[in-house]
């Protein structure tokens, strides 16, 4: 009980470390994205984003073998085995290297044809076009190599590494957004370039502190088939899911480039990039806990494994909604604001990924839990099925004359099938119990949302959105959220920890708790 209360405590520190990373990062990402676009301009940025698309594609190979190594790694440690760590580490990097090269030869193949003779770029835009393809394939290259670093790092939960690395990345971004302004080269390639530069000196940094921290990273050859064939047959799993989402996410980029152009790219783009920045703090969350997740599975404490799942889906989603529900209720000032002139549908397309997150946030608990168990050809399965089924029925629907935002609201309905379909699969996985997860989950999601939302929804429906209505939105939102999620939201014990975490943190309670000891 003691270790759990532990272990509880370092997931709060951790988180704590993650959200002073997110405010850093957030903050800059919200003001070099405002820059950039304007610097590039919608089509140089709509560009910049379909053709790094042709990148990402693939990159779901890396996202299904970081799965496998980060999951290993997490494993080994739960179990103490430090002999078995370092021969994992150093697997992890004989395959992400294999991984890099083979992907490096696949998308000079395919995607450089693909580019040329398939994508709607304006011929004037293609020279540049394919610069920003090669600088951005060798960006890619360097990440996949990277990926075992970084999860020797979160499976540590050295998590106040990315807070100090905040401000490293924080300093790069900024000379980025500076030298673009002032370059007098084409932009475009010149964001290309820059940001590849940002890739490989934090490449660099990450290799470094690894290298003095864990023994494990002192890499040496070593080659075991056996354990080739663990990431194999565990990657080709995860593969399913990865490949499906990103599959589908590139597919509904590549269908609004062919009904509507490189504008839709644009607004598109928008989106993600401001959901990748409020995903950082649903990030700094999850990263905190899942590998609590995988070493409590693997020391078999079931208990602890079982309410940390329960606790962190509910949790989790707070902390998100508690963000996405005023950006929402503000998207079109907040925009404007933002960019000044920012793309058609954008706003549009935003609230629909926000609430895809919003969804992802409720279920990343259950899916880390089923990589802890290791049994994952089911779950991949029956994910990936219900996703790959946003390719056909959303060409379909642009195909006959459909609003563009028809295709993402399918992406967001289809996620909340598999949302469902996961918690039922796991009642059999794990004996996750579904009157718990459905009663003390779902239904105090949904139960807290009903509450809070009709106030500043009602206000925003009747009022002209501005400076007034961001703050008085806002404040009808927030006020009433803190209190009916302490109040309804949170169980018990959760209750309790967060108490000992407010007064531990007042010097007149922490000196009488010192003295008591």
């Amino acid at each position: 009980m003691q270790d759990n209360q532990k272990n509880t405590q370092r997931i709060a520190r951790n988180t704590l470390f993650m959200f002073i990373r997110m405010i850093l990062v957030m903050c800059v990402g919200f003001f070099t994205s405002r820059v950039v676009l304007d610097v590039l301009g919608e089509d140089d940025y709509g560009i910049y984003n379909i053709v790094g698309s042709v990148v990402v594609f693939l990159s779901f190979f890396k996202n299904a073998l970081n799965n496998a190594t980060y999951r290993f790694l997490t494993f080994a440690l739960g179990k103490g085995d430090k002999e078995r760590l370092w021969k994992t580490f150093s697997m992890a990097i004989n395959t992400h290297v294999i991984l890099a090269v083979s992907l490096w030869i696949i998308l000079e193949l395919v995607g450089v044809w693909f580019l040329n003779n398939k994508l709607n770029i304006p011929m004037d835009r293609m020279y540049a076009a394919n610069w920003v393809f090669q600088l951005s394939l060798l960006t890619f290259v360097v990440e996949v190599v990277k990926t075992p670093f970084n999860s020797s790092i979160i499976s540590h939960e050295q998590m106040s590494f990315y807070a100090y690395t905040s401000i490293v990345e924080v300093v790069l971004k900024l000379g980025v957004v500076y030298i673009l302004l002032i370059g007098d080269v084409d932009k475009l390639i010149l964001y290309a370039f820059l940001i590849l530069f940002v890739t490989v000196v934090m490449f660099f940094w990450y290799v470094i502190y690894c290298y003095r921290k864990f023994q494990e990273t002192h890499y040496r050859f070593y080659w075991e088939p056996q354990l080739l064939q663990g990431f194999v047959s565990y990657s080709g799993w995860s593969l399913l899911v990865n490949g499906a989402d990103v599959t589908v996410q590139q597919s509904i980029n590549i269908f609004f480039n062919l009904f509507n152009g490189v504008a839709a790219n644009a607004a598109m783009g928008i989106a993600n990039q401001v959901n990748s920045i409020l995903n950082n703090f649903l990030s700094s969350f999850t990263t905190s806990f899942n590998p609590q997740i995988i070493k409590s599975y693997a020391q078999n404490d079931l208990t602890y494994f079982m309410g940390l799942i329960l606790s962190t889906s509910r949790i989790s989603y707070f902390l998100l909604f508690g963000i996405t529900f005023p950006i929402m209720v503000n998207i079109d000032f907040l925009l404007e604001v933002w960019l000044v002139n920012p793309p058609q549908m954008a706003a549009t397309f935003l609230c629909f990924i926000l609430a895809y997150s919003l969804i992802d946030a409720i279920s990343a608990p259950l899916w880390n839990a089923v990589h802890a168990t290791g049994n994952i050809r089911t779950h991949q399965i029956l994910m990936s099925s219900i996703k790959i089924l946003n390719i056909p029925i959303g060409y379909v629907l642009l195909k006959n004359g459909f609003p563009l935002y028809s295709a993402v609201a399918l992406y967001v309905g289809l996620n909340m099938v598999c949302c469902v379909v996961r918690a039922i699969y796991m009642h059999y996985l794990i004996h996750l119990s579904l009157r718990d997860y459905f009663i003390g989950v779902l239904l105090r999601v949904l139960f807290v949302t009903a509450i809070v939302v009709p106030l500043p929804l009602y206000y925003s429906m009747h009022h002209t959105q501005g400076w007034e209505h961001l703050f008085i939105s806002s404040l009808f939102f927030v006020l009433p959220y803190l209190f009916v999620v302490y109040a309804v939201g949170l169980s018990k014990k959760e209750k309790q920890l967060f108490s000992q975490m407010i007064l531990s943190r007042i010097p007149l309670f922490h000196k009488k708790n010192g003295q008591r000891s």
